[in-house]
């Protein structure tokens, strides 16, 4: 997931995909990181700006069920908490490829129905990559690619 998101280069061979400035792509994975000493909506204030995308922050705070954290510092987030925000930080620009590794991991039961709903958005305007073992995760996409 990270050479198709542009984060990493292959050691070997060539991967053809649209280059990120012309394609917008949102990423997640468990060990991503979040700043410690910014709150929940300040990560996805900026994250907006930096992309250049109107600040809906408190949509997707109220989307990923953070009301309660909104101002709390990311460093203060329970785990599940924090694959919340960085969910909704991969999802928040709409993505035309989103890239999720084991997005439901650590999450609780309204947690994955979180991510089930996020991912049918995806599809229904763009195209998902979900890397996972977990049969849940399995059942939501159209196509399945074994690997091992």
């Amino acid at each position: 997931l990270r050479l198709l998101a542009g984060l990493l280069a292959p050691s070997a061979g060539t991967i053809d995909r649209p280059k990120p400035e012309n394609t917008a792509i949102g990423y997640f994975a468990l060990d991503m990181r979040v700043y410690a000493s910014l709150t929940v909506r300040e990560h996805l204030i900026l994250a907006g700006e930096l992309r250049d995308i109107p600040p809906e922050a408190d949509k997707w705070i109220e989307k990923i069920g953070l009301q309660q954290a909104a101002n709390r510092y990311a460093g203060q987030l329970s785990t599940g908490m924090r694959s919340r925000l960085k969910l909704a930080l991969a999802a928040q620009s709409s993505p035309q490829l989103l890239l999720l590794d084991e997005p439901s991991a650590g999450l609780d039961e309204e947690g994955r129905e979180l991510v089930l709903a996020i991912v049918k958005d995806q599809l229904s305007t763009g195209a998902g990559v979900l890397a996972t073992n977990d049969s849940q995760e399995i059942a939501m996409g159209t196509h399945e690619l074994r690997i091992g």
